[in-house]
């Protein structure tokens, strides 16, 4: 998926870019339901321990936030040290501490714009760490029984959000897909995946076939509306991530089966990137963008023979800095994280006071006269 994201951005998202490589979008919807689908299997795995709210936020702490502070900090501080320069790409800035505190959505859905062009892709970081904050509870305390129910109502919100938005004018398309309600349906696909791998119609392999047809069905179906109703129309803008959203949800499913397709996604340089995601995701742009500018004196482009030797240039350089942040602040603090161990005590049963002059942990014999 960063693979993915890198390449639009470098060759596709740029004036003299090719528009068939700008699929960026298909990607940042790729990691939101994968995202979705790996802390909901989290959640239901570990929920029942009595700890399981302190760990679970101290891992995602070490496993999101060091990397992505420090990022923002050097990115802050190069823009600083630049301040004023042409190729900085970043003619409408937002204040810095509206990154650390995720806050950096809300500037971009008020003003339209998407702020300093390096740090753009934090936005999804943002939304990351709301979904952190309602997913868990969303698990607590709706029943089990309703809630597939709820988080498909919740989908179908978030949908009607874009639909207000695009059909009736309220709020602007920006806030409807960098704010969490607007684009709640595709976290949610990773949900309803999590949920779904629990059952035993996809344990036991009942649903393979129709998890690997589907993605292709879906994707089909989304290029032909953007063939015929144009991908600036009202209707693809709304259906877009929904449509993406489900079709990597089955193709998820069908990863976790180990269909015959699993086995393309387990070489040594998918695993490398897999590993250094994180890092890539939030280096490549600076990257990009501090390479052009310091030899061309000019904002990234692939007009001509300069720039695209520039530019593939940079993707080593983003590499190497990304493995060093990986190596060096991400795995160490992310083995801390893990450090913290499920206790594996469920959480406290609920009491009730018995008439007689004790009390009886619900589920609990009595103890015999004779123990």
């Amino acid at each position: 998926m960063t693979i993915l994201v890198v390449f639009s951005h470098y060759f596709g998202e740029v004036p003299h870019g090719t528009q068939a490589l700008m699929f960026g979008w298909i990607a940042v919807d790729m990691f939101f339901v994968l995202s979705g689908y790996l802390v909901g299997n989290l959640i239901l795995d570990k929920m029942h321990n009595d700890n399981f709210f302190v760990v679970f936020y101290v891992r995602r702490i070490c496993r999101t936030l060091p990397i992505y502070f420090i990022s923002v900090l050097i990115i802050a501080a190069v823009l600083s040290a630049f301040n004023g320069t042409a190729w900085l790409d970043d003619d409408v800035s937002f204040p810095v501490w509206s990154y650390f505190s995720f806050t950096q959505t809300l500037f971009m859905a008020s003003t339209e714009q998407i702020g300093a062009h390096w740090l753009a892709p934090t936005w999804t970081l943002a939304v990351e760490e709301h979904f952190y904050l309602l997913a868990p509870m969303t698990f607590f305390f709706v029943p089990r029984k309703y809630l597939a129910s709820v988080l498909i109502a919740a989908a179908a919100g978030a949908v009607g959000c874009r639909i207000s938005v695009y059909v009736f004018n309220v709020g602007n398309p920006t806030a409807a897909h960098v704010l969490l309600p607007g684009i709640a349906d595709v976290l949610i696909c990773g949900l309803l995946a999590a949920l779904a791998s629990k059952t035993d119609y996809v344990r036991q392999g009942k649903l393979d076939y129709a998890l690997r047809v589907t993605p292709i069905l879906l994707l089909i179906s989304l290029s032909l509306l953007g063939l015929f109703a144009g991908r600036d129309s009202s209707g693809f803008s709304i259906l877009r991530p929904l449509i993406i959203s489900l079709a990597s949800a089955a193709f998820l499913l069908a990863i976790a089966r180990n269909t015959p397709e699993a086995e393309h996604f387990r070489s040594r340089f998918l695993r490398f990137f897999g590993r250094t995601s994180y890092a890539v995701y939030l280096t490549h742009l600076p990257a990009l963008g501090l390479m052009h500018g310091l030899i061309l004196n000019a904002r990234p482009d692939i007009a001509d023979t300069r720039q695209w030797l520039v530019t593939i240039a940079a993707l080593p350089v983003c590499v190497l800095a990304s493995w060093l942040l990986t190596k060096v602040v991400e795995e160490p603090i992310t083995r801390y994280g893990r450090s913290w161990s499920w206790s594996g005590r469920p959480r406290a049963a609920k009491m009730i006071v018995r008439p007689a002059d004790d009390l009886t942990v619900v589920g609990l014999k009595r103890p015999s006269q004779n123990a």
